[in-house]
């Protein structure tokens, strides 16, 4: 068997974890079953804490230079979340997802991943040693060999399927349509009707197309077959049974349709397979919360499958993926099925609207529910402790990653390489061990002292996270056991 990663899927999670893969220099092999890249807006926004992640890695200046809107505002069920008081560590940028998908696809292709369009994995077996998947492509069938499997390939997840992933569904069916069209008559109002959401969004631009925009989640509503093609007649069916009203409408440019349960893997790892993203966790799509945590699956596991198959790490190191990432798609699933409970009109449920009215107005509901999803701790050894240091399990403070003038610090530099930073916040005192026998994946770095970072050193992951805090009244404790788990005895 080869030391390859085979990855099914290539949209924007695929994508980004085959770039993290060759960073470390890891060969990576992308199958996608379509044969051509996506041209469409399905979705658009991008979290701040990707924009983050993109900035660690150098490729978040591609997607800004389209100067993308700050959008101040984030929704929940219909309810507009204020996030103007926080608007320096929480906002959405209004990205089309297709620009963020040609971004990442440049960025993997530069990298030297291996991409192939129109190939798609129809088999696959593991065992001990490696993963053969079955291949179908215009010219015939053939098979991989690799270390490992992941599957990135969406709410039609093979993998999953093939695998025999556990999986649970919870909560009501969603039914969704999107339709991008010449134009639609008369005027339309967007938002919560009887039988679900709907809007018409105007084009911004002059001869631009519209978009209708449904979605239903009624029990009674079944929607055609997964590989039925959408048609006109099925969007302004849905769209009568929403609004009550028949749309009349121009040529149509691109029809989809979205419908599922919320769905999640009772384990993100499988021996040698792993699923992330919509394939992991699968929720209906309200304010990119799938898109981003899916992009931070990919920044969790690509790195600690490249310290495995380079070497540096054991097997051992693998489980932590699931266990770090499986609470955060649960709890992303969970938030995104409680709007469907809000959605739904009737009696009792308008009750509870009125109660949710009045709390959305508290300052701390309205923080709480900005950052339910994006404000992520994971529960690394000692986190959980009341006198755990705050940063333990969080992502590095941007204060250390840019200085004020907003060039890139050391820090910055090694993250971009995608390598882990023992840092010192003292200035060369903090009495920090050498790095020796780590060389290539593990950077010293000396910083100034960081008001408000709380610490005189910091052990960073290659995902940007924090995996060691000290202050000066604990020194260097727990230092050793922190560096063994994530980076590896030294070399002799």
């Amino acid at each position: 068997m080869t030391g390859t990663v085979v990855i099914a899927g290539a949209g924007p999670v695929g994508l980004f974890l085959a770039s993290e893969l060759r960073l470390a220099g890891v060969e990576a092999v992308v199958l996608e079953r379509s044969p051509k890249a996506n041209e469409h807006t399905i979705g658009g926004t991008l979290h701040a804490r990707t924009a983050d992640l993109f900035d660690q890695r150098g490729i978040m200046d591609t997607l800004r230079a389209g100067k993308p809107p700050l959008w101040p505002r984030l929704h929940f069920a219909s309810y507009w979340l204020d996030l103007e008081p926080y608007m320096e560590d929480e906002y959405s940028l209004l990205l089309p997802q297709q620009y963020t998908e040609q971004m990442l696809e440049a960025h993997a292709a530069s990298s030297g991943v291996d991409i192939r369009r129109g190939h798609t994995l129809t088999g696959l077996s593991q065992d001990a040693d490696g993963v053969t998947v079955t291949v179908r492509a215009d010219d015939g069938e053939y098979e991989l060999q690799a270390a490992y499997l992941v599957g990135a390939d969406g709410a039609d997840s093979a993998v999953l399927k093939l695998a025999d992933f556990d999986v649970q569904e919870t909560g009501p069916r969603w039914y969704g349509l999107l339709a991008d069209i010449a134009s639609v008559e008369g005027e339309w109002h967007a938002g919560n009707y009887p039988g679900g959401q709907f809007a018409v969004i105007r084009s911004p631009h002059e001869g631009g197309p519209s978009r209708i925009m449904t979605l239903e989640f009624q029990e009674d509503v079944a929607p055609p077959p997964a590989d039925e093609p959408v048609t006109v007649d099925e969007v302004i069916a849905s769209t009568e049974r929403i609004t009550g009203r028949t749309p009349v409408i121009g040529e149509v440019q691109w029809l989809h349709r979205y419908s599922y349960r919320t769905r999640e893997a009772q384990n993100y790892r499988d021996g040698r397979v792993f699923v992330v993203g919509d394939a992991a966790h699968l929720h209906v799509a309200f304010a990119g919360h799938g898109l981003n945590t899916g992009l931070h699956d990919a920044a969790n596991l690509g790195w600690k499958l490249a310290a495995v198959l380079t070497g540096r790490a054991g097997d051992a190191l693998l489980d932590t993926y699931d266990e770090e990432r499986r609470p955060v798609g649960h709890r992303a699933c969970v938030f995104t099925q409680s709007q469907l409970s809000l959605l739904t009109q009737g009696e009792h449920f308008d009750v509870l609207r009125q109660l949710f009215t009045d709390l959305v107005k508290l300052p701390e509901v309205n923080r709480h529910l900005i950052t339910t999803v994006t404000e992520v701790r994971y529960a690394l050894d000692g986190a959980e402790k009341d006198d755990a240091h705050p940063l333990l399990g969080r992502p590095v403070p941007n204060e250390l990653v840019r200085t004020a003038d907003g060039k890139s610090t050391a820090l910055a530099e090694a993250l971009k390489a995608g390598r882990g930073a023992l840092v010192d916040l003292t200035g060369g005192s903090a009495g920090l061990p050498a790095t020796d026998g780590r060389e290539g994946h593990l950077d010293r770095v000396s910083l100034a002292p960081a008001e408000g970072v709380g610490a005189v050193a910091l052990l960073i992951r290659p995902d940007g996270f924090v995996a060691w805090a000290a202050t000066a009244e604990t020194g260097t404790d727990g230092l050793e056991p922190a560096l063994r788990l994530w980076f590896g005895e030294a070399a002799a």
